[in-house]
């Protein structure tokens, strides 16, 4: 850590889902002094999507998502190197895109992304925070930090298989005091991870509408 609090390397970041949490991530973070900055989304903005993400105007309809977001990264009174990829994580690019970044933020909603991301981040060694949104309710999360459980991965925490329900969330259906929310927990996991802090690896925080609480994973898995 140096003098400022910061680590000696700042760490490069990969946002995955530039929607309504990567609309509420984004400007808690951006003035952090990150190496660099990706976002990676393939969709575009739609007018559904104008109330809930304040990074699109009217005028960004039809656009990708990641390129108006970058754009507004790059505006920001703070330099930063931004990079914008405009497709979806999946199994052909996953292990190439994440290997490049130091710390994942997975702001996506659908589960078998969230599966993949765990899985390479774990593979790579690449700490990985998590947010899911359903209704009022949110979770958020940190794998594979170095440290105490870093071999933890969600499939230690939630057992069973996927069903249809867990593939995308309704953003309208989700109050914004939720998303900010979640957005807010996320960055104070990421800004302890930039500056060397001691985060908890497969600890799941819980939000019910009104207030946060933690659950930690069994010693057994640790």
């Amino acid at each position: 850590m140096n003098a400022d609090g910061g680590t000696d390397l700042p760490a490069r970041l990969l946002l995955v889902g530039a929607g309504a949490l990567g609309n509420a991530l984004l400007p808690r973070i951006v003035r952090w002094p990150w190496q660099g900055i990706t976002l990676m989304d393939g969709d575009r903005v739609e007018a559904k999507n104008l109330e809930r993400q304040e990074l699109f105007a009217p005028v960004d309809i039809g656009k990708p998502k990641v390129e108006v977001a970058a754009a507004w990264l790059r505006n920001a009174p703070i330099a930063v190197r931004v990079a914008a990829r405009d497709e979806f994580l999946d199994a052909a690019n996953a292990e190439a895109v994440i290997a490049m970044h130091d710390v994942v933020a997975d702001c996506t909603d659908d589960a078998h992304v969230k599966l993949l991301l765990d899985r390479t981040c774990a593979d790579y060694g690449v700490a990985l925070v998590s947010g899911s949104v359903h209704g009022a309710q949110a979770q958020v999360m940190v794998l594979h930090a170095p440290g105490a459980g870093e071999a933890l991965g969600r499939k230690d925490l939630f057992r069973g298989r996927l069903g249809m329900e867990q593939d995308g969330c309704d953003m309208r259906n989700v109050p914004l005091a939720t998303i900010e929310e979640t957005g807010r927990r996320m960055a104070q996991l990421l800004r302890a991870l930039l500056h060397g802090e001691a985060v908890r690896n497969g600890s799941i925080d819980l939000f019910d509408g009104k207030h946060w609480t933690a659950i930690d994973p069994p010693d057994n898995l640790n």
